[in-house]
């Protein structure tokens, strides 16, 4: 629930949560969410892209970190899978029967307003969704190009709001944060190369292209904050935890929560009343 404040008081800065995508790597948020608890830090909007966009929503719903950590240790990600070979590798019917028994169908019966990301592939333009059908828009900012079904909406063609917006700092400050905290579950880190790894062997090709694609999202989201610059950043190392590695949700969630107490000072002082 949002911070409340005595009625003497001044009143407590508005308090945006951005959170980044990053496939399994996204439950680091989770971590983060668990440390502001313990703090006493409430996020008063949130806005999420991705995998972030996911836990956004649960968060917006009035999830609690305990509650999160239960499902994402718990929950087999092997029954969304699409086996009725139609190309994709999720199906988007369980998808969405998963969130209809998770969280509210709209936007509005949502506890914290919450802003989604979505990249549109035919005018190759963010799409923000804050209102109506909540589903559809965490189905869209999921949609990973080749893995999930994209979102048919009107005239756009909707998938990953990761593509163009990693980190939706934006969003926040939109919903009217005067401070926000950003979750970056992607940082970019120096590639080394593998002991006695012979450079033609098989699967090379394809370790390059996802490098290159990393590097690429990493130019464009520090860009991106640089115009929508957050008050606080972190960025927990998760290392050993591929993008599909939901079976390390443990780890993923304990990084999040380390860097989160590490920088503990600087979140509360997100929600310090002004000085003077």
């Amino acid at each position: 629930m949002p911070a409340q404040s005595h009625p003497d008081a001044p009143p407590l800065p508005r308090l945006g949560l951005a959170l980044g995508g990053g496939g399994a790597r996204g439950l680091c948020h989770i971590g983060v969410l668990r440390v502001l608890q313990e703090l006493d830090v409430h996020p008063d909007v949130v806005s999420g892209t991705s995998m972030g966009g996911l836990v956004g929503a649960f968060i917006a719903a009035g999830y609690s970190a305990q509650d999160l950590e239960s499902i994402a240790k718990e929950f087999r990600w092997a029954r969304l899978i699409d086996w009725r070979m139609s190309g994709r590798l999720l199906s988007t019917r369980a998808f969405e029967r998963w969130l209809a028994d998770h969280l509210p169908p709209t936007f509005e019966e949502l506890e914290l307003p919450l802003v989604l990301t979505a990249s549109d592939l035919r005018d190759g333009q963010v799409h923000y969704f804050r209102r109506g059908d909540l589903h559809t828009a965490i189905r869209a900012t999921t949609a990973y190009p080749g893995v999930v079904e994209p979102v048919l909406l009107g005239d756009a063609l909707l998938v990953d709001g990761g593509l163009l917006n990693q980190i939706p700092v934006d969003g926040a400050l939109f919903l009217g944060a005067r401070r926000v905290l950003a979750v970056n579950a992607t940082p970019l880190v120096r590639a080394e190369p593998e002991p006695g790894a012979p450079s033609s062997r098989r699967g090379t090709v394809l370790r390059e292209v996802f490098r290159a694609l990393d590097v690429m999202q990493a130019q464009l989201t520090a860009a991106r904050l640089s115009f929508y610059h957050p008050d606080v950043v972190l960025d927990p190392p998760i290392d050993g935890v591929d993008i599909g590695d939901f079976h390390k949700a443990v780890t993923a969630i304990e990084a999040g929560a380390e860097a989160a107490r590490g920088r503990s000072e600087d979140l509360l002082r997100l929600v310090a009343p002004p000085a003077g």
